[in-house]
């Protein structure tokens, strides 16, 4: 199956939750909402460490960005674009995650793409397209992750914009559809590396790890046993070498349904896990580089 026509295929199928961040609440979604005072101020005339509210060619909604005191004009940094699940805002994405505080640690720009229409493939090229001119991010380290249906749009901007992304990250969601996998031998010129965490108690694990299972076979990956990651065995990975130096790595997390592990007790953040998200995220994208 060739590039475009993996990418339709995958836009095709049923998306969990839909192919947006707006719309209804998620499964377990509980309070969504941060409070006004967490909303960074309006962006500076020249680029800068701090919190941003950015826009795109004058196109509705924008984003967020968050650059760290490390930043620097010129200095190009790894971009990490992080897409909030249906029924939240970048400010609850920011507090659940603590993305933020993992970027003032390691160096690295964080963008939050806002609701309302605004998160669609274009607009996120476009933001990423800024960003790289503007603000110096490295294009060659642009990575994705992503919660829920947040998830599924990592995958899209994987199989659609693969010239972008060096690596995507979805935690609690991706792409489901009743149809059999179809397989091929053929790839697209460009993969990207996945990194997928999925809770055995979510409602939709078996389709989302069908799904997964999917992708691997689409690249021609293999994989490697499956490993506890923890003395309690709560959590099992799977490892899987692919061509041109692509990995896919999945975590499942048991006991836990759709939550992002490890994070802040808000939103649908599960702080008392095994394992922290945000930090398998960053070391998995620090990693993967574009090669």
């Amino acid at each position: 199956m060739g590039n475009r026509s993996l990418a339709a295929a995958l836009v095709a199928v049923v998306l969990l939750g839909g192919a947006g961040c707006g719309g209804d609440t998620e499964p377990d979604a509980g309070p969504a909402t941060a409070s006004a005072s967490s909303s960074p101020p309006a962006a500076p005339a020249q680029p800068a460490p701090g919190d941003h509210k950015l826009t795109v060619d004058g196109r509705p909604g924008g984003y967020e960005l968050h650059a760290p005191p490390g930043y620097r004009p010129g200095r190009k940094l790894p971009l990490v674009v992080s897409i909030h699940y249906r029924g939240a805002d970048p400010a609850m994405m920011r507090q659940m995650t603590r993305l933020d505080a993992k970027a003032d640690a390691e160096n690295f720009l964080v963008a939050y793409p806002c609701c309302g229409g605004s998160e669609d493939i274009g607009f996120i090229r476009a933001m990423v397209e800024h960003l790289v001119t503007t603000w110096d991010a490295d294009p060659a380290r642009v990575y994705a992750t992503g919660m829920s249906a947040g998830a599924t749009m990592t995958y899209r901007l994987a199989a659609e914009a693969p010239d972008l992304f060096a690596a995507i990250a979805p935690v609690s969601g991706g792409l489901i559809s009743g149809q059999k996998p179809e397989t091929t031998a053929e790839r697209p010129a460009r993969a990207v590396s996945v990194l997928s965490i999925i809770g055995a108690d979510d409602r939709t694990a078996d389709a989302l790890e069908i799904r997964l299972g999917q992708w691997r076979r689409e690249y021609g990956c293999r994989d490697a046993a499956p490993a506890w990651v923890d003395r309690g065995r709560t959590v099992n990975r799977t490892t899987s070498a692919c061509p041109d130096r692509m990995e896919i790595v999945g975590y499942t997390v048991n006991g836990m349904g759709h939550r992002w592990p490890g994070g802040a007790e808000v939103g649908l953040g599960a702080p008392d896990t095994a394992v922290n998200a945000t930090d398998l995220i960053w070391d998995f994208f620090a990693a993967h580089p574009k090669r």
